[in-house]
């Protein structure tokens, strides 16, 4: 690390030498982000530690939602510590982030990466665990006759961003544009409607022969009213009948709610989990 010479904020003009780096990096962490790394681009903190042969290592951690600038990209050159670029790069953020009010959040998908975090003060908050949905009966639900299950158009799209901030804590909020991402990626998205205002939503994906339930909410107020098993038993039987019988879905270790929905329509635990650290 010796010969690591400086921390910029990158700069669209070194968008191909970014996405070379990224592109070959033999150490990388990448978020679950509906968004390509590049598209942080303008984005601040995208900085890059460098030296005089090149880039040595990127960190991107754009505070979105505001007070939680998720890891979104971490990625490190061959012959570079990852723990010594992550000190580098994780203190030059924190000044940044620091003023703002936000503060780094990871998702440690690899070992090596809880590692480094962990020797860096990190502590984990809770787990992200994965459940799977087989090939089983599932029944459609109604929640009553005056409220609708329709498809979800783009122009739902900012009245499903309110419902999301409000049914899900901070930490785990997506703004408007990682949702407007979102959809433009969802196989499936469907939303339920009470008196011509939208109480929950659904996005899924789907590759040939499985699908993902990538994200569910329910407005508070509106919770434990079959309103979220609607929109999951009508996903479930629309994969079922285009041939898809594995849909996997994931939540929280310590949300009891969600994972009660999950089981009880027999979604089964795959004992994958993934912890979420902060400092």
């Amino acid at each position: 690390m010796e010969n690591i010479g400086e921390i910029h904020q990158a700069t669209r003009k070194e968008i191909s030498q970014i996405a070379s780096f990224i592109a070959s990096a033999p150490v990388i962490h990448r978020h679950l982000d509906w968004r390509n790394t590049l598209e942080w681009l303008e984005s601040s903190p995208f900085l890059i530690l460098s030296d005089s042969r090149g880039i040595c290592a990127i960190l991107v951690a754009a505070p979105d939602p505001p007070g939680f600038a998720w890891v979104r990209c971490f990625a490190v050159a061959k012959n570079v510590s990852p723990d010594s670029a992550w000190g580098l790069l994780s203190n030059y953020a924190e000044s940044i982030l620091s003023p703002l009010g936000a503060k780094l959040v990871a998702v440690g998908l690899q070992e090596w990466f809880s590692r480094v975090l962990i020797h860096h003060g990190f502590t984990t908050k809770q787990k992200i665990v994965v459940l799977e949905w087989y090939h089983r009966s599932v029944l459609p639900c109604q929640p009553g006759p005056e409220i609708l299950l329709r498809p979800m158009g783009e122009q739902d799209l900012a009245e499903v961003s309110e419902v999301d901030r409000l049914a899900f804590e901070p930490l785990w909020v997506n703004s408007l544009p990682s949702l407007e991402a979102a959809f433009l990626q969802a196989d499936h998205a469907s939303v339920v409607v009470l008196n011509n205002h939208i109480i929950g939503y659904e996005l899924s994906t789907a590759a040939q022969y499985n699908a993902h339930l990538a994200r569910l909410a329910v407005l508070p107020e509106f919770r434990h009213q079959a309103i979220a098993r609607s929109l999951v038993t009508e996903m479930l039987a629309d994969y079922t009948r285009r041939g898809i019988f594995q849909v996997t879905v994931n939540t929280q270790n310590d949300n009891q709610a969600s994972l009660h929905l999950y089981k009880s329509l027999g979604f089964r635990p795959t004992f994958e989990e993934y912890p979420v650290l902060y400092k």
